[in-house]
């Protein structure tokens, strides 16, 4: 791609850590958890593909598209070793990159990343998209989301209530709902992020086992306890792979413990980081 790949940076001083957000979050969701890194690392997230303008979700096919863009976008900006880190969907994106071009990454951290059970890949695989479309609860009820309100205050009373978000504070709520909408003509928000994009990320993901068995980068892989991404049988099958990664719970946390527990979450990733000063 001869374009620039938009991203934000978040400064900070050290090593560079990128921070690959989640489908349908965009970085400055995650304020509270890169506040926590930025007084040792320089931390930068690159908006992925659904954030760029003019971008066609129908165009998207598959994950590894989102590695690529990760590798362009490391290379554009001539960076090399640095840390990578990733959420959900930017998880898989990290992986990807990171088994491709190793020499980019020093080492990873996956926050909740989508490995999902066999069967799923083994049902999408055969299932053409159409019949997925009607299929897959998540990617119905993506599409009939509420994504236009009057105001951003009128948009977190929106979602205050949602079970998605019960655990996440009111701060990282809000982080959220600036990094999420913009502002339309006559002054009401709609999602950055289009719903028509999230249910098309939703539906092309890529199986992910042969790139974390191949991976020779290594890993600190973050789940949360309640999560309904990760199931436990995913967690026990990672668990038992013979590699010398490490593998940790958040009890009490699900998909979205960046947010729901920032500070816990950015000592646990120091730690990892920097396991001598701990």
């Amino acid at each position: 791609m001869g374009n620039q790949i938009p991203f934000e940076d978040f400064g900070g001083n050290g090593e560079v850590i990128h921070f690959a957000h989640a489908n349908g979050f965009p970085p400055k969701t995650y304020q509270s958890l890169i506040d926590n890194l930025t007084p040792d690392y320089r931390v930068i997230s690159m908006q992925l593909r659904p954030l760029w303008p003019d971008s066609d979700y129908r165009n998207f096919s598959n994950w590894e598209r989102a590695g690529d863009d990760l590798i362009n976008f490391l290379d554009q900006q001539r960076l090399k070793n640095v840390i990578g880190m990733g959420h959900s969907f930017g998880g898989i994106a990290t992986v990807i990159a990171a088994y491709k071009r190793p020499d980019l990454f020093s080492k990873l951290v996956l926050i909740e990343p989508v490995v999902l059970p066999d069967w799923v890949y083994l049902m999408t695989k055969f299932l053409p998209k159409i019949l997925l479309k009607k299929t897959n609860p998540i990617v119905k009820s993506t599409l009939v989301r509420t994504d236009k309100w009057v105001s951003r205050e009128v948009a977190f009373n929106h979602f205050r209530p949602k079970k998605l978000f019960a655990d996440v504070g009111d701060k990282e709520l809000l982080d959220y709902i600036n990094a999420g909408t913009k502002t339309e003509n006559d002054g009401t928000v709609s999602l950055s992020y289009s719903k028509e994009w999230e249910a098309q990320v939703y539906l092309t993901f890529s199986n992910p086992w042969g790139y974390i068995t191949n991976l020779q980068t290594p890993y600190v892989a973050l789940r949360g306890e309640t999560s309904t991404t990760i199931r436990d049988e995913t967690w026990a099958k990672w668990q038992s792979l013979k590699a010398s990664n490490t593998l940790i719970q958040f009890d009490n946390c699900g998909h979205l413990l960046p947010i729901e527990k920032p500070s816990i979450m950015a000592q646990a990733i120091l730690n990892y980081l920097k396991p001598t000063e701990s």
